[in-house]
């Protein structure tokens, strides 16, 4: 797929001891780098966009990709996570993703490869499928027990809350898992500070994850929100007063003095010093929650199949979804589209966002002009294209989705629930020519 002109623009530099380069003919984009060593500076981004930094041994390529980042300025740093060549040629490359540019052809091109993170599929019982010998293989070894949550920290490592197993899994970079909170037994552990590892918990199945790695857990049915910290230790932070109905959505402030939690047809609001209250009610059975780049609170409706945009007095508007199973679809208006049990959703720095559907097993991009596109395709019990280009919407690649988070370098991850898999999605652009 080669995106159009319009939408792409980039520079060549031969890396020299201090080079500053104007990309050809009248296109703006400049890149400044004194060494092989981040960071780069750059100008003439766009606004609402994809800066990608490649590099190649030869000007004709092929180019590989260093490092992609959303833009909202024209100029900036962009940060590679390893050095280049000391020698060789780099390139940036801007995509507009502002739907006036036909933005979604840019951020499909923006991303790469699909793979599998964690999870060995297995029975898709609602069962404890987790054994002693998983612990430190492999997370692709491992099974995963009707997984609900997946998310990550600054560091890249991935947090999942595995559910039937009333624990909360870790994916090191090296790719091995381990537990980091829950012992296996379902059970309410202590509220005060204890090491995770012995604490029991009831099918925790929401997480929060902050950039230091200090991770919040839906611990449903014990109706509480707990803390593990970086330092392995956890507590609880607070409990829900009248339960957590169902609770599958969790949000919490980097301050942690604001939390939302989902609970069957209410969101509760919790701030710190003042409790937990009743914060929007009257939804149907809701799925996942998160706040937008406005600071405004975004919940899908799973049983009324539909996503709502809640005010400061807790009015809820809808966004996206029709309210049954069918109807639009790829090229339509969000709120002319069915999302059969819509369930995850997730937030790029412009406002558009990725909606992603349980019984549905499809994954959305809405652009910030409310249309929506098909981002990936499934349906029950699929598993398909890892190690291929993500994009494939005749392919049945995903199952019964739960979550869909974006970690700190933007590659997407995605949890499918009864299939018991959590995949990714790079972001960072196939090999060029």
């Amino acid at each position: 797929m080669c995106p159009p002109i319009a939408l792409l623009r980039a520079v060549v530099a031969v890396l020299l001891a201090s080079v500053s380069v104007e990309s050809v003919g009248a296109l703006p984009l400049r890149l400044e780098l004194t060494s092989a060593h981040r960071p780069f500076t750059f100008s003439g981004a766009f606004p609402e966009g994809i800066l990608t930094l490649e590099t190649a041994s030869s000007p004709i390529g092929p180019w590989n990709a260093l490092v992609n980042q959303y833009t909202s300025n024209a100029v900036g740093q962009i940060l590679s996570p390893a050095p280049g060549p000391a020698t060789g040629f780099y390139r940036t490359r801007a995509w507009d993703i502002m739907p006036a540019a036909d933005g979604v052809t840019g951020l499909l091109e923006a991303y790469g490869l699909l793979t599998t993170v964690a999870g060995a599929g297995g029975v898709t019982a609602d069962v404890n499928k987790w054994d002693a010998s998983f612990e430190g293989g492999l997370a692709t070894d491992a099974l995963l027990s009707n997984p609900h949550f997946a998310m990550a920290d600054g560091t890249g490592n991935i947090y999942i809350a595995d559910k039937q197993a009333h624990a909360i899994r870790k994916v090191l970079l090296d790719g091995t898992i381990v537990t980091a909170a829950g012992t296996g037994k379902q059970g309410d552990g202590t509220d005060k500070v204890a090491l995770a590892t012995t604490v029991d918990l009831d099918l925790p199945n929401g997480l929060w994850v902050k950039k230091d790695g200090t991770v919040y857990i839906l611990d449903t049915s014990n109706n509480k929100v707990r803390r593990l910290d970086p330092d392995g230790t956890l507590k609880t932070l607070f409990s829900v007063s009248g339960g957590i109905d169902t609770g599958r959505g969790l949000w919490v402030s980097d301050d942690e003095k604001l939390a939302y939690v989902a609970s069957g047809t209410v969101v509760k609001r919790w701030k710190k010093g003042s409790g937990v209250s009743d914060f929007a009610k009257g939804f149907v059975e809701l799925g996942n929650l998160v706040v937008d780049p406005q600071g405004k609170l975004v919940v899908t409706d799973r049983g009324g199949s539909l996503v709502y945009r809640i005010d400061s007095s807790g009015s809820a508007t809808p966004i996206a979804g029709n309210g049954t199973a069918s109807g639009g679809g790829d090229g339509s208006p969000a709120l002319e589209t069915g999302l059969l049990e819509v369930r995850g959703i997730w937030f790029l720095p412009n406002g558009s966002y990725f909606l992603v559907t349980h019984h549905g097993s499809q994954m959305w991009y809405v652009d910030t002009d409310g249309i929506i596109h098909l981002f990936l395709n499934g349906a029950r019990f699929a598993h398909s294209g890892d190690d291929t280009y993500f994009y494939a919407p005749e392919e049945f690649r995903l199952s019964e989705i739960r979550a869909v988070t974006m970690d700190f370098q933007g590659n997407l991850l995605i949890t499918e629930n009864d299939a018991g898999f959590v995949r990714k999605v790079q972001f960072l652009p196939m090999t060029q020519p």
